[in-house]
């Protein structure tokens, strides 16, 4: 009885042994297939990869594609942590793809992110012998941590100068400030009603200029008027001048005519004649002249500046032997 149970228990451990070394045959024939789906890249980061352990999700565009398989310090940088990441074959990994280190909410685990590939760019190609590197990005605690480290920098600068600002001799000088202001706004209080009478003679000043304007406008359009007024008078006395002298001149010539007539018959002695007449003659066209020299001269005057009708401002040139 006893060999029989031997025998049976013997026969049992041999089949559940065969069976788990079928089982891991096939197992290693999946993983070998599963194996030859996928392409391996590495990956060198610098900053700190807490939370991410073997077997860590990869992903693309937020779609699962692979794993981390494994993670160790770069023996050629100490500085650098060496990614091995396995990627199934059919993920488009472009040449300007870049990789980021990124977290699942606040849990603290991570995973690796491909990001970027623009769609013209060529395919990041990878092999046994050589496994090509995906270049990495900053993740967001990265640039968080660089950025807090930039506003701390200026935060405490700027507190630097506040302090300096804020120095005991730059409050009292503060304060004495206030104290002129204060000072300074009581004296213009107290000067409010000069000011008031101050703007109150303004405003009378204004309307006076206004009125002043005004009358001067309209004493201009006078002295205008009076001007064209004296100009109208003066042309119509020089005509009337002028007609004088021009009926002169015929008498003179008339005269002179009827003189050569007789001199022409000898009826008057010449010398005796001649000698007053042409004195006369003389003085009434020196006469003339002078008074046609005036005339041209007033006119000149007049059209120059027309307000010496008026104000006499100014001088008249004197004419020509004066």
């Amino acid at each position: 009885m006893e060999s029989r149970v031997n025998y049976t228990v013997v026969g049992v451990f041999v089949l559940i042994l065969a069976s788990a070394l079928i089982a891991f045959a096939f197992w290693l024939g999946k993983y070998n297939q599963d194996d030859g789906n996928y392409h391996r890249y590495r990956v060198y980061i610098k900053e700190s990869v807490s939370g991410l352990a073997p077997e860590a999700a990869v992903k693309f565009h937020g779609v699962d594609v692979g794993m981390v398989e494994s993670i160790k310090i770069n023996p050629r940088n100490s500085e650098e942590v060496e990614l091995t990441l396995k990627i199934k074959k059919e993920t488009p990994i472009k040449t300007d793809s870049s990789a980021v280190l990124k977290f699942y909410g606040i849990t603290g685990l991570a995973f690796i992110e491909i990001v970027g590939g623009s769609k013209d760019a060529p395919l990041l190609t990878t092999g046994a012998n050589a496994i090509a590197t995906i270049p990495t990005s900053p993740s967001l605690i990265t640039r968080l941590d660089e950025s807090l480290s930039k506003v701390a920098a200026k935060l405490s600068v700027t507190l630097d100068h506040a302090d300096q600002l804020f120095s005991d001799q730059n409050v009292q000088n503060v304060a004495q400030t206030l104290d002129h202001l204060r000072s300074l706004t009581a004296q213009i209080d107290a000067y409010q009603v000069q000011v008031k009478q101050l703007l109150a003679q303004s405003l009378v000043l204004e309307t006076n200029a206004t009125e002043s304007m005004a009358s001067m406008k309209e004493a201009a359009v006078s002295v205008k008027t009076s001007s064209g007024n004296f100009n109208t008078l003066m042309q119509t006395k020089m005509s009337t001048t002028l007609e004088s002298l021009n009926a002169t001149s015929d008498e003179s010539h008339a005269l002179i005519r009827k003189l050569e007539a007789s001199l022409d018959r000898g009826d008057y002695d010449v010398r005796a004649i001649v000698t007053p007449a042409s004195s006369e003659l003389s003085d009434l066209i020196d006469q003339t002249r002078s008074l046609t020299n005036e005339m041209e001269l007033t006119l000149r005057n007049l059209r120059e500046s027309p307000s010496d009708l008026l104000f006499k401002k100014s001088t008249p040139k004197p004419g020509p032997g004066e």
